[in-house]
């Protein structure tokens, strides 16, 4: 048996290292289109502010400038769907602070998964207490293909899982700690947070109230409790309040997709099969992920259903077996909810990896959990245990290290390396295309940074204007 020390020590270790990895990669980046409308929302620019200058030929950078303020990025935020108000409105402040690099808008999602790394050792400190089981907890997460890439996407999903895994540290020790109201309120407080990062996350906040229903029912219903619950509630009714705009258009873009997909048969075993293979690499059974086979999808869903089964019959105490269920609750949250997401849309938007990033660590918590109970089993012999522990593990780190050295890039948008050039060859003037390449562009381009665009509808190139001489570079813009 590794000692507490010693365990402690490696615990450690394992966390610095899961941070690194944040900071490291990935080794190269280019960005996508949603990634562009985080830019621009936290810019203060919607997708209608070009109509400003639809009678304007030349316009100066102070003047795109000029949209850079809270208002702006509040009503950018509604225009869009309403979502990811939160992390629109940290993201416009951090740029302010620290600029508008694409490495600048990159850390922002790195610090944090860093918080939620942090988060995420606090809760597995709480779960597994000093076991060595926290280590690998924290190398299931850090490994995670989902958790790594959305620490350096200019999206929302970071944010939404470094509110929600604090939300869950106080949901547990409300739970198994202590009743007061003020834990109660800080997880209603970061379940807020989460559910304005990315309303997607709401997912989990239900099996935290699902729970707290059943398992404390009238004990719940005191004053204090219900005080500690009301902000949070009044918090997030104001909002969608406010942002019911924003939710009609998402409810139209949501009409848009299913018109589109009518024409293609909707296949509930596509929904089935697919939800499985992303439910078993959340549990980082990762077969799948190396060729998503229906043998490697049914495998690797029967190794997580064997794994909660072989945990909840060798756990030695009630108590255990509750926590195994609810974690493995909170980590096919993801799973169950977007499937139904499909059933009701008759589409599968619903089903893309990134929308499963709230569930992550709770997925990789119940993995670890269950090795964790597992392995203390008296009973179990130690060729089993070992062979469990290998046969997730192993394969867990191999995917991150393949994906890691096969990272690729392909250029969707040529305006980053154009305000790249900009800044370097001083160029003071751009013929653009269409006033939306000028509002991309002006959204990277250095605080103060004086530029004239220039309209040249319909042109397949920026021109740059630049000691006498022109540069023409070719417009690459993928919707």
């Amino acid at each position: 048996m590794i000692s507490t020390g010693l365990a402690k020590k490696i615990n450690i270790i394992c966390l610095l290292a899961a941070i690194a990895a944040v900071l490291i990669l990935p080794r190269s980046k280019e960005v996508w289109y949603d990634e562009t409308v985080s830019i621009l929302c936290s810019k203060g620019i919607n997708h209608d502010t070009h109509t400003l200058f639809a009678n304007d030929t030349v316009i100066s950078s102070a003047t795109l400038e000029r949209l850079n303020n809270m208002g702006n990025v509040y009503k950018a935020t509604i225009l869009d769907n309403g979502n990811s108000l939160v992390y629109n409105v940290k993201l416009h402040y951090f740029t302010m602070l620290f600029g508008n690099s694409i490495g600048v808008y990159m850390l922002f999602s790195k610090l944090c998964a860093i918080v939620a790394l942090l988060a995420f050792s606090w809760l597995c400190r709480l779960v597994l207490k000093d076991s060595i089981f926290t280590a690998v907890a924290i190398v299931l997460l850090a490994t995670d293909l989902t958790f790594i890439g959305m620490s350096h996407e200019i999206r929302a999903y970071e944010l939404g899982t470094c509110f929600v895994t604090l939300a869950a540290v106080f949901f547990y020790k409300f739970m198994y700690e202590e009743e007061k109201p003020f834990y109660l309120f800080l997880l209603g407080i970061f379940s807020v947070g989460a559910v304005l990062s990315h309303f997607l996350s709401v997912y989990v906040i239900l099996v935290f109230l699902g729970y707290l229903v059943v398992s404390k029912k009238a004990r719940l219903i005191k004053p204090r409790n219900l005080a500690a619950i009301a902000v949070p509630v009044v918090l997030v009714a104001v909002y969608m309040w406010f942002a019911v705009v924003g939710l009609q258009f998402m409810s139209h873009q949501n009409e848009t997709i299913h018109a589109k997909a009518a024409v293609l048969p909707f296949s509930a075993m596509h929904v089935i099969y697919r939800s499985m293979a992303m439910a078993s690499m959340d549990f980082s059974a990762v077969f799948p992920a190396f060729g998503e086979k229906k043998a490697a999808v049914i495998f690797s869903f029967l190794l997580v259903v064997g794994l909660y089964i072989m945990a909840w019959v060798w756990a030695e105490q009630k108590d255990e077996k509750k926590k195994l269920t609810l974690l493995f609750l909170l980590g096919a949250s993801g799973s169950l909810f977007l499937a139904l997401l499909c059933f009701k849309s008759q589409h599968y938007t619903a089903l893309y990896n990134r929308y499963h990033s709230f569930c992550v660590p709770f997925a990789s918590l119940a993995t670890a959990y269950a090795l964790y109970l597992i392995t203390k089993a008296g009973e179990v012999n130690k060729l089993i245990k070992a062979g469990v522990i290998s046969v997730i593990i192993l394969p867990a780190l191999g995917l991150f290290f393949i994906a890691a050295r096969k990272t690729r890039t392909v250029v969707e948008y040529s305006h980053i390396g154009v305000a790249t050039k900009i800044v370097s060859d001083k160029v003071s003037k751009i013929e653009i295309p269409d006033w939306d390449d000028a509002l991309l562009i002006q959204a990277v381009l250095p605080k103060g940074y004086k530029i004239d665009y220039v309209l040249r509808p319909a042109s397949p190139y920026f021109a740059l204007y630049k000691n006498g001489a022109v540069e023409r570079v070719p417009l690459i813009k993928k919707n």
